[in-house]
């Protein structure tokens, strides 16, 4: 059996306790560093950028070296690793700024802290994997979906609350909260007794190897990676190109805008569990989910193409929102069916990486289309053709026989 069963309810819960602790302190501090650095330290914009392509290129390679790292060592050791490193990252981040250190050492600073986040999150999905069964999955993914943006939506709160107090105090609160999430997770995050972690059976030389071979195999893994490049480079545009075009060419404020991202995130939180359990009770089959959240992206994207004012971008918003809340959980449950524990951190890491991958494109490719096409229709449409290349490779993923071949 490859899950530890009993009381798997109380370790998927504390999982997504960890995941909320996780996001809180990411969503905390990111938010107010460029400030810092160009308020309060005058540094230029077009300088303080560079630390956004630096992080986002942390995310994209990361997921090479923690994948191997979580199959060989333990999920519970890189979900610990992750959070005990961000937080003592925090404090050199304090003194830093404490000492007014220069800026490239902020640079550096901050991708080692997007690499160990990437590891939590391995760790995390790899361990999610471990503890539950197929039937369990997109209830617990739900959670986490739930923990994640509840995360995103108190940690500008709180960090706004800290933000009249010096930039190192800032750290040092979010490094303290760091540690308490990683003191939770080693106390909470556990096996059932008598459950076998897959690190120890790696000992044995079971798992080693590259994950490519595997992907290449078998297709569904192939196809599926393909769709969720895809799709993530079309979401990707949520937090670019929409808060451009919403505010330059809809012409609403900036209040309107700040309102609709908080909307985006409490139907997350209100809803997401409620639609999950619904799908359940109806027996609607993974691959539909998928298909359904991916149409609904579809429809929530292009239509902002036609949105005249605030309360209309605000509905847009509301159909793609419910496409997350669909097609999120059913791709990560869908992807982790598809692993074995010996693979399992290597396999997730892969989604991972090109996750990061379509985050890292996505909006580069928002800002040239922004630039080129000559109405909101044609912006919309062309970015929205990402959600349709992805419904097609998603498509083509179940078309594929499930297969879970013993690694070699």
């Amino acid at each position: 059996m490859r899950s530890s069963t009993g009381n798997s309810r109380d370790r998927g819960t504390a999982l997504c306790i960890a995941w909320t602790f996780n996001q809180l302190a990411y969503a905390i501090v990111y938010p107010f560093i460029p400030i810092y650095l160009k308020s309060e330290r005058k540094i230029p914009y077009s300088t303080v950028g560079l630390i956004f392509p630096l992080m986002g290129a942390m995310v994209v390679l990361s997921p090479m070296l923690f994948g191997p790292l979580t199959d060989r060592f333990g999920r519970r050791l890189m979900m610990n690793f992750g959070q005990f490193a961000r937080a003592a990252l925090f404090v050199v981040m304090a003194f830093m700024t404490y000492v007014n250190a220069p800026f490239w050492t902020f640079a550096v600073v901050l991708m080692l802290n997007t690499a160990v986040g990437v590891a939590f999150q391995i760790g995390a999905d790899a361990y999610l994997a471990d503890i539950t069964d197929e039937a369990e999955r997109p209830g617990y993914y739900s959670r986490i979906r739930i923990g994640f943006n509840l995360g995103w939506a108190l940690g500008p709160m709180i960090g706004a609350f800290f933000a009249k107090t010096p930039f190192w105090v800032f750290f040092l609160v979010t490094a303290a909260l760091c540690g308490v999430g990683g003191v939770f997770t080693q106390l909470f995050c556990r096996y059932q007794a008598g459950f076998t972690p897959p690190a120890r059976r790696s000992r044995e030389g079971k798992n080693s190897g590259s994950v490519i071979p595997i992907i290449w195999e078998r297709k569904r893994l192939l196809f599926m990676l393909l769709g969720a490049v895809m799709l993530f480079s079309l979401t990707s545009q949520l937090y670019s190109t929409l808060s451009v075009y919403s505010t330059e060419t809809v012409g609403i404020s900036k209040k309107s805008l700040g309102a609709i991202y908080s909307m985006n995130g409490f139907l997350v939180i209100l809803l997401q569990l409620p639609v999950t359990l619904a799908l359940k009770r109806l027996r609607v089959a993974l691959k539909y989910q998928m298909y359904a959240g991916t149409l609904l992206y579809i429809a929530g994207y292009f239509s902002l193409g036609f949105c005249v004012d605030a309360w209309t971008v605000a509905g847009a918003v509301m159909v793609l929102t419910f496409g997350e809340m669909m097609a999120r959980p059913s791709l990560y449950t869908a992807f982790s069916n598809e692993t074995v524990p010996e693979n399992a951190g290597r396999i997730m890491a892969s989604l991972t990486l090109f996750r990061g991958i379509g985050y890292a494109v996505g909006p580069w490719f928002g800002a040239q289309f922004f630039q080129r096409m000559s109405s909101p229709v044609m912006l919309w449409g062309a970015l929205t053709t990402f959600a349709v290349i992805a419904l097609g490779f998603f498509v083509l993923s179940w078309s594929k026989p499930v297969r879970r071949p013993e690694e070699q």
